[in-house]
């Protein structure tokens, strides 16, 4: 146990020796014999030689330790694929998502300033369609008064006429009774009662036939009485006309106002709705830029964690990359000095011990 003790520490030795190939068996040993333990390895070896001791224990022991390196490699040449392996799925996951986190803050931004936009605009509509239904109802409520007075015109003046007609009625029969003999103080009543209603209306076109009726109190004749009936005809027959004409223009007028009434009615209703739509469209646009603003915030939180992580497992991953290249480097130093051992104590044993021997002479 103390013999193979001794000899990996001689290999130990060796491995700390900066050394070239073209270095020789003696100057490795040298290198070797200048570390205090590599020494004191040396004087045990020196001493083993003296005595006859079997080189071939060395070589075993070499044999194993160059074994053990190569299987200490292969282990962590696995180990190393396999980090690797996971790390690149790390690495690809975080990229991943921080691509997923950027384009939903692209997305989330521009839904935030594409809908702050339609806000503003559904906002100034809003001011103006308030305004369409106040002018809206204005003309509503300005036509429909138009509208009733002129139907109040047409009733007043339709009564008028009927009271007119009445009165024309009323002087006819009085006249035929006239006609028919019946004395004037008979009628006297009747007939001042009419001669007053229709002087009351000042109408131009009763002017001739109360100017008839006048003269008609004052003497009665047969000429006149035809003359007077004729007139109260005719002037029966332009008021039927005239009320007939009125009636017309009230028809008309109502009917025009049917038609614009509908009109302003269903406009107001088109107005009220697009107000509330509008309303209702504000209400969720706000509703809308905040959760995309809270979401930004989330989202931005969560890249930068991404990018954290990311950057923690590409710093463990350049770690244990260095790591790897360093212990795989230290390996192959420390197999390269085995090998140059064995070869010193297999092919240039004389050399060995040689050294061995200017070593006894000189140290």
């Amino acid at each position: 146990m103390a013999r193979s003790l001794t000899i990996l520490a001689i290999v130990i030795a060796v491995a700390t020796a900066r050394l070239t190939k073209t270095e020789s068996p003696k100057e490795i040993l040298a290198q070797v014999n200048k570390d205090s333990f590599g020494n004191s390895i040396l004087s045990v070896l020196q001493l083993q030689l003296a005595t006859g001791g079997p080189v071939g224990e060395i070589q075993i022991l070499l044999n194993n330790i160059a074994s053990q390196l190569n299987g200490d490699q292969k282990k962590a040449d696995k180990v190393h694929e396999s980090d690797t392996v996971a790390f690149e799925k790390i690495i690809a996951d975080l990229e991943q998502e921080i691509a997923y986190h950027q384009s939903q803050i692209v997305a989330l931004s521009n839904l935030r300033d594409s809908t702050t936009e339609a806000l503003g605009e559904a906002e100034a509509e809003v001011r103006v369609v308030t305004s369409d239904i106040a002018n809206n109802e204005k003309s509503f409520a300005d036509e429909s008064a138009t509208r009733q007075s002129q139907h109040e015109t047409w009733v007043r003046k339709d009564a008028e006429h009927v009271d007119q007609m009445d009165a024309i009625d009323e002087a006819s029969k009085i006249v035929q009774h006239l006609q028919a003999g019946v004395a004037f103080a008979q009628l006297k009543s009747r007939f001042e009662k009419v001669q007053a209603k229709l002087m009351e209306s000042k109408h131009a076109l009763f002017k001739p036939l109360i100017n008839a009726l006048t003269q008609l109190a004052s003497k009665v004749d047969n000429k006149s009485i035809i003359k007077i009936l004729e007139l109260l005809a005719q002037i029966r027959q332009q008021l039927v006309a005239s009320r007939a004409s009125l009636l017309a223009t009230e028809e008309r007028q109502a009917a025009n106002w049917e038609v614009q009434s509908s009109h302003l009615q269903e406009e107001h209703k088109r107005l009220v709705e697009r107000k509330a739509f509008l309303e209702n469209s504000i209400v969720q646009f706000k509703v809308t830029i905040q959760e995309a603003v809270e979401d930004l915030e989330d989202q931005t939180l969560f890249l930068e964690d991404a990018e954290d992580s990311l950057a923690i497992q590409e710093r463990w991953a350049a770690e244990q990359e260095a790591q790897y290249e360093a212990q795989t480097f230290e390996r192959e130093q420390q197999l390269e000095v085995v090998e140059r051992l064995q070869e010193v104590l297999t092919q240039k044993l004389s050399a060995a011990s040689e050294f061995l021997q200017i070593r006894e002479e000189v140290f």
